[in-house]
């Protein structure tokens, strides 16, 4: 249940830090042959997220500016997919080597 397609046995772990850099989320376990947005689909706060259960604060343009509302984000890489509360990189893939730098 823990070996992947990467041919070793990584356990998937995902968590949620705060502008502290403190805890605040955490799934440790899930197996390895799981892909990442499986594994965030099945947590609790993947469901918090859908349910508006988390209490998320309100819309609020960002700091220094007059809007538009934007609304707080998880930001998570590419392997989970976009929603109005994650947000992720441009994948490096899509990218030349000049504009990676």
């Amino acid at each position: 249940m823990f070996y992947n397609y990467k041919d070793f046995f990584p356990v998937v772990l995902i968590a949620v830090a705060d502008n502290n850099y403190s805890f605040v989320y955490v799934d440790i376990g899930s197996c390895g042959k799981d892909c990442d947005s499986t594994v965030f689909k099945q947590s609790t706060l993947w469901t918090s997220i859908q349910t508006n259960m988390l209490e998320l604060p309100s819309e609020r343009p960002l700091s220094g500016t007059e809007g538009p509302n934007v609304p707080y984000l998880f930001v998570g890489d590419e392997g989970f997919a976009l929603n109005r509360n994650i947000l992720r990189p441009f994948g490096e893939s899509n990218l030349s080597v000049k504009k990676r730098v």
